[in-house]
């Protein structure tokens, strides 16, 4: 979608169908505009006055003229002004997209002229996620034909404003929302299709790209490092595994930054198989892998002032006649042992040998994590916040700052040193799970154990990676690219 940035008198009106959308809070009348024209001004005051317009949160009001200089105008209601955040802006995009394609409108125009305050931005952002659409398996047809789409959007604003300061925003903004339907439809791709090679290779592309440099380690390599973390869980796919890793170097003397994101490609849950119904969307299983990738390639793009390093395992998480049984013992790359009581616990394993190896080599001054880890973050947060633990006060504040900022929102969670116990082993130092009571927090303690003093957060997406509902900007049909923008505005933070 292109978006333009112009002042009233500098409008450019394509012959195609065109919309003027107008914010207004709540009961905050009359509508202010630069463009409405003074008929059009007196229909919709009309309407305020019989209360048909309010200005509630996510009311979308849409009012045809077909021989107007605008084929409708959309009021878009932002509720009361005192509870007004960029969310509500967000959902409230998304509720226009609806009504937009409903009407065909392709070309709109924000008039934000007399709204200075509103961070258009995530008016863009909502109009980009809410027209995302997996249809590539499916043939359009008469019946079901290719929907409508916004493709271009112009803000207006006041005349004596400098358009620059909000262009960069947009630009960051329309970049992170297309890299976050990026990595929906990575996630969305099939199993069959979307494997730990496959992965592999689209982070190969990046790097092709954009010419920052890709490492992938096979079965062998890791082997000889000692990652039987990783390799123990691919044993039972016929699909081999990748450690994946991409660097973006800005200079020797910047900070280096990683971020970590697990990428099992599908989830059986091995020998401790999980129940059938739901377990078609464990394709959804490497959607931490997919925000990580993604989120790189804004870094790549934007080129902050850090060294930037992404690292994803990649594994499947079959039941072969060499799947990992319970009661199985392995050592990880970092050389402490672990007990595997669970097969399907298996995330926390991957990711072990890959924190532990980021850290080793690399020497970060801080790592993230995003990991679809575990159904008890679901039940404890539900869909709305994503579940953070952090041993590094200052990073775990900037994530919940950014993220309250783009919509991808998150909640600390303790890691105090009780639960770290709870995960001793009988026979070997850690146990790969821990009680059913806490086993998010008892997750994030066996995670702790290959980070080190370096400063590191996790952040468990299982419950925001997809299926969230009441948001109009994302569909429970797709992955919701949850942590590519959170992700990219943190790391923009660190410049």
């Amino acid at each position: 979608m292109r978006v333009n940035v112009t002042k009233s008198y500098e409008m450019k009106i394509a012959d195609v169908e065109t919309c003027l959308i107008i914010p207004l809070f709540e009961k905050d009348f009359p509508l202010e505009s630069a463009v409405l024209a003074e008929e059009d001004e007196l229909a919709l005051q009309a309407l305020a006055d019989k209360e048909i317009i309010n200005g509630t949160a996510g009311e979308c009001y849409y009012y045809p003229r077909p021989t107007g200089q605008f084929k409708g105008i959309l009021v878009l209601g932002l509720g009361d002004r005192k509870k007004f955040l960029p969310e509500t802006l967000r959902r409230a995009a998304g509720t226009a997209a609806a009504q937009l394609a409903t009407n065909k409108i392709t070309q709109i125009f924000l008039d934000i002229s007399h709204y200075s305050e509103l961070p258009a931005e995530a008016f863009i952002e909502g109009i980009i996620l809410s027209q995302y659409d997996f249809s590539i398996y499916k043939q359009n047809d008469d019946k079901h034909p290719a929907p409508v789409k916004v493709e271009e959007t112009t803000l207006i604003i006041r005349d004596d404003y400098d358009p620059e300061p909000m262009r960069n925003l947009i630009r960051i903004s329309v970049l992170s929302c297309l890299s976050a339907n990026g990595a929906r439809h990575l996630a969305n791709t099939p199993p069959n299709e979307m494997t730990p090679v496959a992965l592999a290779a689209f982070a190969e592309g990046i790097a092709e790209d954009s010419g920052c440099e890709c490492t992938i380690l096979e079965p062998g390599q890791m082997a000889a490092l000692g990652m039987n973390a990783i390799l123990g869980v691919a044993r039972g796919s016929a699909q081999p595994p990748r450690l994946i890793i991409l660097k973006y170097h800005h200079s020797d003397d910047a900070k280096t930054v990683a971020i970590v994101g697990k990428g099992v490609t599908f989830d059986t849950g091995g020998i401790s198989i999980k129940p059938a119904a739901s377990m078609h969307e464990m394709k959804y299983d490497m959607c931490g892998a997919a925000a990580v990738l993604c989120a790189m390639m804004n870094v790549v793009e934007l080129k902050p002032k850090v060294n930037v390093i992404c690292v994803v395992p990649a594994a499947e998480n079959m039941t072969g006649d060499a799947a990992q049984r319970p009661g199985d013992i392995i050592k990880a790359y970092n050389g402490k042992t672990i007990e595997v009581h669970n097969t399907d616990a298996e995330g926390r394993l991957i990711l072990a040998d890959a924190l532990a190896y980021t850290i080793d080599k690399y020497k970060p001054d801080m790592i993230v994590d995003l990991a679809t880890l575990t159904g008890a973050c679901v039940i404890g947060l539900g869909h709305y916040a994503a579940g953070l633990f952090s041993t590094d006060d200052i990073l775990a504040e900037s994530l919940r700052q950014r993220g309250d900022e783009v919509g991808e929102r998150v909640w600390r969670l303790p890691l105090w040193e009780e639960y770290e116990r709870l995960i001793d082993g009988t026979h070997a130092d850690l146990c790969n799970i821990g009680p059913r009571e806490g086993g998010a927090i008892t997750a994030a303690a066996f995670l702790k154990q290959f980070t080190g003093d370096t400063p590191w957060a996790h952040i468990d997406i299982a419950g925001t990676a997809w299926g969230a509902k009441n948001i109009a900007y994302l569909s429970t049909d797709h992955a919701s690219g949850y942590g590519v923008r959170l992700l990219t505005h943190w790391i923009m933070s660190l410049n």
